[in-house]
């Protein structure tokens, strides 16, 4: 299927209660709205996510999960919602680790940070690039909730389960990594996009 345009929004189902649900937003479709502008003297770091959607998810209005990749296939199963307008300060990209020891890096979203690390340091899978599943975002909702018990797999509900979140920002371990990558404290996605020339403008006709 053709991924669904910015500013799309779904239900997602959390469990088999009435109303117990989150909101999807779909945010951009790496391969259709990021790609294309992609600068092409350097490799492009979100190249690992390109089949993905990039999404937020919300409950109540409160934001849940502020970026996270998912299929494409598998929104067709989600209950649509409406749309409505995306901005580019919207855009919350999820942060990961790509490279090996001296050659690592923090991508974030399409910015690119280097990171002090040497050979002796093991990255987290949960550090790494990843689009999930349908199924797996509605899990990662529910441990952002605090809501692990309403998680059928057991392994899930295992306080010591290292959540695969593909996102340095929600490692708890790994959150310092922003600081050690010399990100400015405090620093949005949208600042970080247009400190290393990226145009987030370009987006928002499609919203």
């Amino acid at each position: 299927m053709s991924a669904p345009l910015p500013g799309t929004l779904f239900a997602l189902r959390l469990t088999d209660r009435t109303g117990d649900a989150a909101t999807l937003r779909v945010l951009a479709d790496a391969e259709r709205d990021l790609a294309p502008h992609a600068a092409a003297d350097r490799p492009w770091p979100l190249e690992p996510v390109r089949d993905g959607v990039l999404v937020d998810v919300s409950v109540g209005g409160r934001a849940v999960l502020p970026g996270a990749w998912v299929t494409r296939h598998g929104l067709d199963r989600a209950t649509g919602m409406g749309r409505e307008r995306v901005r580019p300060t919207d855009l919350r990209m999820p942060a990961y680790v790509l490279g090996e020891g001296s050659g690592s890096v923090l991508a974030w979203g399409e910015t690119v940070w280097p990171l002090p690390f040497d050979d002796s340091v093991a990255i987290p899978a949960a550090c790494r690039p990843g689009v999930h599943s349908l199924s797996e975002l509605r899990r990662l909702v529910l441990v952002a909730l605090d809501r692990r018990a309403d998680i059928g797999l057991t392994l899930w509900q295992d306080s010591a389960l290292e959540v695969p979140w593909q996102d340095v920002r929600l490692v708890p371990r790994a959150r310092w990594w922003f600081e050690m990558a010399q990100v400015p404290t405090g620093m949005r996605y949208a600042e970080a996009a247009r400190a290393q020339g990226v145009e987030l403008e370009r987006l928002s006709a499609g919203a």
